[in-house]
């Protein structure tokens, strides 16, 4: 499990799955998280995707035992931590998201969002 801290620099409220309501100018810390998911009023969602510990094919980095995948719009990072794992989302004015983390290695990757067989 993970801690959240979501900050909210979007000129709107953000809304989470699990019914959490993230206004304006505040933030909210979510312990012990799985996954979960934001929706930006006019920008998207951002989901929060806790892998367990399954790894993502095709990336031998990050290593560490503990994954999350945070998918925005066609963007995604992977993000991997030993213990507590700790992330912050910052929202900004324009709906654009900012992740940091204090404990683990986090990069950007990008999955297909639709593959045809």
């Amino acid at each position: 499990m993970y801690t959240l801290t979501v900050k909210n620099n979007y000129v709107y409220d953000i809304g989470a799955s699990n019914g959490v309501t993230i206004k304006t100018g505040t933030q909210h810390v979510f312990n012990n998280k799985g996954s979960i998911y934001f929706t930006l009023p006019g920008s998207g969602e951002i989901n929060f995707i806790d892998l367990g510990n399954k790894k993502i094919e095709g990336y031998p980095i990050p290593t560490e035992t503990w994954g999350v995948l945070v998918r925005n719009h066609t963007t995604e990072a992977y993000y991997r931590y030993e213990g507590d794992g700790e992330l912050t989302a910052i929202i900004d004015q324009y709906g654009s998201l900012q992740l940091t983390t204090s404990n683990g290695t986090m990069i950007l990757i990008s999955l297909e969002e639709l593959i045809l067989n």
